[in-house]
């Protein structure tokens, strides 16, 4: 449900500010994405949410190594999924492209400054995030490619639009490998995840 919109006393004179229905967006903020980001699709908005969530946290978290690891986690998943959203949409017959793509970056702009809009929230959130100089994330490795092919749980997409983009991912993947290579790779997932994704390469197993 939405919030009423907060005051301006509320949105102010706190840190933190006003989020009454406790789903990590400020009111203000929240109300300000469902009036003006109705043009965008459902998984569009959920990755403006997950932005929103993400720039939020830097303000309230504490600077615990527990608190930011799973930031930094959350985080960088947000930009994979950014990426695995893009990349499909610009080689399918979607209506995303280059100018939708550019769009998309605006309007993350726009919810930045938003939520970073006075003098103290934006320097407590860049005291946060520069404690993660020289961080790295892992990727590649099969933790990466159970997140390529579960795009519905890490991101938040529709089910079947992330069956899409993971059967897009592996007919990337898979594009200059021999059966053999095909059939191992599939072992070793399979060994650590199981065969909940099989519907998705089943046809590479023919």
């Amino acid at each position: 449900m939405e919030p009423p919109f907060p005051n301006w006393f509320e949105v102010m004179w706190s840190l933190k500010g006003p989020d009454r229905n406790k789903n990590g967006i400020r009111d203000d903020v929240e109300i300000y994405i469902n009036n003006e980001f109705k043009g965008l699709n459902e998984s569009e908005l959920i990755m403006i949410y997950n932005y929103a969530r993400l720039n939020h946290k830097t303000l309230v978290l504490d600077s615990s190594s527990e608190y930011r690891e799973k930031y930094w986690i959350d985080y960088n998943i947000n930009i994979l999924c950014i990426s695995d959203y893009t990349s499909f949409m610009k080689n399918s017959d979607d209506r995303f492209g280059e100018k939708r793509s550019r769009m998309y970056r605006q309007k993350k702009r726009a919810i930045y400054h938003l939520i970073m809009n006075t003098y103290l929230r934006e320097s407590i959130s860049n005291l946060f995030l520069n404690k993660f100089h020289m961080w790295g994330f892992e990727t590649g490795g099969l933790k990466d490619i159970h997140r390529e092919l579960n795009t519905w749980k890490y991101c938040g997409f529709d089910k079947m639009e992330s069956e899409r983009i993971a059967s897009k991912f592996l007919d990337n993947k898979f594009k200059y490998y021999k059966k053999i290579e095909i059939l191992n790779f599939i072992k070793f997932y399979e060994d650590e995840y199981g065969k909940v994704n099989r519907n998705i390469y089943e046809k590479y197993l023919k």
